[in-house]
């Protein structure tokens, strides 16, 4: 589900940023103006709207969503700091999107703990093992990290995101040719997700295949220039224990 962190492939695209109108009159139109501002990933736009909502009234699931949307834009102490108030009514998705957050501003600790919670509450969930074992493979515990995701698998979670998750594990060992041979099928059956085809090129250039590398660059439009691309992450060195 995780690119480590201090790997950054590509530019991120700019959010799309516009005014919001006030909270819709009908909840039709409201799900109508989420979705379309849901297509086109303009999360500052849904910031904003539920941020609207929120003030009218503050109700769990409304908050919940406005933390998801700062989460998905990036802002990940700010998603924390809007889950504050829920911390004495505990759920599944809240405890989930806690061991997000801290995966994705480095606390593997924090977040660890926060699946053990979740594990608590039901010891088969699926998203939790597949947390905990980005969150320890992070950390440096890859051999504990892949376990956790293959039970997350086991689980029945998404073979997609287990699939690239296990990747992500190898490239952190440095096992390019595994990551290949994990991603490359997936990739060829039609999963493009931004995650999967960014392990895949960089294991295509760890392990010598520039060619194929380039070509998924151009095909999947990932940069205007393939070969500088290629280069940069020819002088990456991955690992498990330098990620803390």
């Amino acid at each position: 589900m995780l690119f480590f962190r201090k790997i950054t492939l590509f530019i991120s695209v700019t959010l799309l940023i516009g005014c919001v109108s006030p909270k819709p009159v009908s909840t039709t139109e409201a799900n109508y103006q989420e979705d379309i501002l849901l297509r086109v990933k303009n999360y500052s736009g849904l910031i904003n709207l539920y941020r609207t909502w929120l003030k009218k009234k503050d109700d769990p699931e409304t908050r919940l969503k406005l933390a998801r949307y700062y989460y998905l834009a990036g802002d990940y102490k700010t998603s924390l700091y809007t889950l504050q108030p829920l911390i004495n009514k505990p759920s599944q998705p809240l405890y989930q999107l806690q061991a997000q957050n801290m995966i994705a501003l480095g606390d593997f600790a924090q977040a660890i703990r926060v699946t053990d919670k979740m594990m608590l509450r039901d010891k088969n969930n699926a998203e939790a093992w597949n947390l905990r074992g980005v969150a320890q493979a992070l950390s440096g515990k890859l051999s504990e990290g892949k376990q956790s995701v293959e039970q997350a698998r086991a689980l029945f979670i998404a073979d997609d995101v287990a699939l690239n998750n296990l990747a992500m594990v190898a490239i952190l060992d440095r096992r390019y040719q595994d990551a290949v041979g994990l991603l490359l099928p997936q990739y060829l059956r039609g999963r493009k997700d931004e995650r999967i085809l960014r392990n895949l090129v960089l294991s295509l250039v760890k392990v010598g295949d520039f060619r194929y590398a380039r070509d998924v660059i151009r095909d999947e439009n990932l940069s205007q220039h393939p070969d500088e691309l290629i280069s940069a992450l020819k002088q990456i060195t991955t690992t498990g224990r330098s990620l803390g």
